[in-house]
């Protein structure tokens, strides 16, 4: 598969490709149906009359380092058609400036500032008044404890990374998050002898996990594993990653024992066994664990071509740059469309920080300009039946070809552009402006 031929399953380069469908309202359907999947589709999703504050809404972990990406990303779940409520948690008041504050809320009276380690720093079900074990928390661990912590009861998490090409709150009208509450998406596949997939008192960490983990806390028995983890990459050790965790569709309201068992992950756990890289497979362990139904995207991650890296001059059929995902439809037949790219390459002129940046050997990792294809969309799944070898390189996905991206990535990626250098000089002339 290379890039001189577009596949039947490459992304659409039509800028919508959406049908229109009816809106449901959030709960699982008594009975789940293939004909329901069959028709699978997004319209756009904005807060009802009537609805709590709650009800809905997104939620991101910022710092003053990256404030203008996620001013940014406010701007573009503005611009795209969300009004949901937006919360921003940080972690004690040095990760978050009152200047940091200012551009995140500007002119948005739908967007809360949350300190949630001051908040539960005294909580004697949370941190007890422990401040070290509180600022492990200023990580990517703070996602989770978001999650936890939150009132909003339908959760979209989002890294301030994420460059949409459409408002993924349609996301809730999906089959998946209706059955499930949940949406995830699935991470590179990479062998390593790490994380989920490293060795623990003579097994796979996950088994270990699985097969040691206190059911018991939870008035549940077990190890139970699910099909769905018997069927994953993760279980059969051909990756140690299985989840992205950029983007996470939750129902607040039906999480059940997942809750406390996410609490229990990211308080014990995770000091105890290293499991995830980053907080990400936190999310759908804790259903795992809880013995509850998720829902994963049937596609496999995509990557976009890395221009400084020659991908498409040096091996069209393997791209190395930028993660990308199509959206999470389960009908096969359905036309490919590009639901989000997280692309910090794209818009950080230095992605590894100054000094990483000038002396980095990975030329994947730089600033990426102006990419022109991404990975064809192709179901996960294949890669169980037909592994991959492992990369030469872990930003790569070999031979998974390449299509050209649509032309609304190009639209998007303007318009997340000009607000980041809008917040990132203060012109706010063109940070308050959406394009038409």
């Amino acid at each position: 598969m290379n890039s001189s031929s577009t596949p039947s399953n490459a992304t659409s380069n039509s800028e919508s490709g959406i049908a229109a469908a009816t809106k449901t309202n959030g709960s699982a359907p008594a009975n789940a149906t293939a004909a329901a999947q069959e028709r699978d589709t997004l319209v756009g999703v904005q807060v009802q009359a009537g609805e709590s504050r709650y009800e809905r809404g997104v939620i991101m972990s910022l710092h003053n380092g990256i404030a203008s990406m996620g001013a940014s990303l406010i701007r573009e779940l503005r611009c795209l058609g969300n009004t949901e409520l937006i919360q921003v948690y940080h972690c004690f008041p040095e990760e978050l400036s009152d200047e940091t504050s200012a551009l995140l809320t500007r002119n948005d009276a739908m967007v809360e500032i949350i300190d949630v380690c001051t908040e539960l720093l005294q909580n004697d079900d949370v941190f007890a008044g422990d401040e070290k074990l509180a600022k492990t928390f200023q990580s990517y661990w703070l996602k989770p404890l978001a999650l936890y912590h939150t009132k909003l009861q339908h959760v979209l998490l989002l890294d301030a990374d994420a460059i949409l090409m459409r408002d993924p709150a349609a996301l809730r009208e999906m089959s998946g998050y209706n059955r499930t509450g949940t949406v995830f998406f699935y991470d590179r596949a990479y062998s390593m002898l790490r994380f989920l997939n490293s060795m623990s008192h003579g097994s796979q960490l996950l088994k270990y996990l699985l097969r040691r983990f206190d059911y018991a806390k939870f008035n549940l028995s077990g190890p139970h594993p699910s099909q769905q983890l018997r069927d994953s990459l993760v279980y059969h050790e051909l990756t140690a990653h299985e989840m992205d965790s950029s983007m996470v569709l939750i129902d607040k309201r039906r999480m059940g024992k997942a809750l406390d068992i996410i609490k229990y992950l990211i308080m014990d756990v995770r000091f105890k066994l290293k499991f995830s890289w980053g907080d990400k497979e936190a999310f759908w362990l804790a259903y795992e664990l809880a013995q509850q139904p998720y829902f994963f995207s049937p596609w496999g991650l995509s990557l976009l071509d890395s221009v400084p890296n020659g991908d498409l001059t040096e091996h069209a059929d393997t791209l190395c740059g930028s993660m990308a995902h199509y959206v999470p439809t389960e009908n096969s037949t359905s036309t490919p469309e590009l639901l989000y790219v997280n692309g910090k390459a794209l818009l950080e002129p230095f992605p590894l920080g100054l000094d990483k940046s000038l002396v980095a050997d990975k030329k994947s990792r730089l600033f990426n300009l102006n990419p022109t294809h991404v990975t064809p969309r192709y179901r996960r799944s294949e890669l169980l039946k037909k592994p991959q070898k492992r990369p030469k390189s872990f930003e790569c996905m070999d031979k998974l070809g390449s299509a050209p991206l649509p032309r609304v990535f190009y639209k998007r990626l303007l318009q997340r552009r000009t607000h980041y250098f809008a917040a990132a000089t203060k012109f706010y002339e063109g940070f308050d402006t959406c394009q038409s």
